[in-house]
């Protein structure tokens, strides 16, 4: 037996399926448990109405649900008397009561994001939209031909082997590519003389 069997079976063994449990009372054990009698009630004939409004009420919402306007309302008019009886209630408040109440604030707990805090303080819209001065910029022409010579001595130039190996695969592409642009030029050529004759 597996621990999630083991776990799922009741923890008392007097209990069996499709027996109602022994803790439970059933509806007869309430009915003769229930201290008030017929004799309690003072106006039977009004409870037994009242118990037919309510199911009348049930059977009528079952089968006539209302409309999204009519549950608005109905919420309305449960928050209009929630207010009535709150503030009801807070008259009745000691001013001990009511001092207490004004004192504590209620508090919402919301999250809070994680502030990375920054090496320096963020720029002003003038210094972040004003043009900073390259530093490479050259000056004048010479200070250009200068710069140029340096950046192309950093260049990585192909050795002989690489450049034909480049040359051929670019030259082999480039006739495959005029191979097709002859051969699609030729059947148009051909298909619209067909189409439309010469002249």
């Amino acid at each position: 037996m597996s621990d999630k069997s083991r776990d799922a079976e009741p923890e008392r063994e007097d209990l069996v399926a499709g027996q109602p449990d022994a803790a439970e009372p059933t509806e007869a054990e309430l009915v003769e448990d229930d201290s008030l009698s017929i004799d309690d009630i003072e106006d039977p004939e009004a409870l037994a109405a009242a118990e037919e409004a309510v199911i009348k009420d049930d059977e009528a919402a079952a089968s006539d649900p209302a409309t999204d306007g009519e549950l608005v309302d109905a919420t309305d008019a449960d928050a209009a008397s929630d207010d009535e009886a709150i503030a009801e209630l807070e008259e009745n408040f000691t001013p001990e009561e009511q001092a207490a109440a004004a004192a504590a604030p209620i508090v919402r707990k919301t999250a809070k994001a994680p502030v990375r805090k920054k090496d320096a303080p963020t720029r002003k819209r003038s210094e972040a939209t004003a043009e900073h001065e390259d530093p490479y910029k050259a000056k004048n022409p010479a200070q250009f031909v200068k710069q140029s010579a340096g950046e192309l001595k950093k260049v990585v130039w192909p050795t002989w082997a690489q450049t034909l190996a480049m040359f051929g695969a670019v030259l082999t592409f480039v006739l495959i590519m005029i191979a097709i642009v002859g051969v699609l030029d030729f059947a148009f050529g051909w298909g619209l003389l067909k189409l439309f004759g010469s002249n």
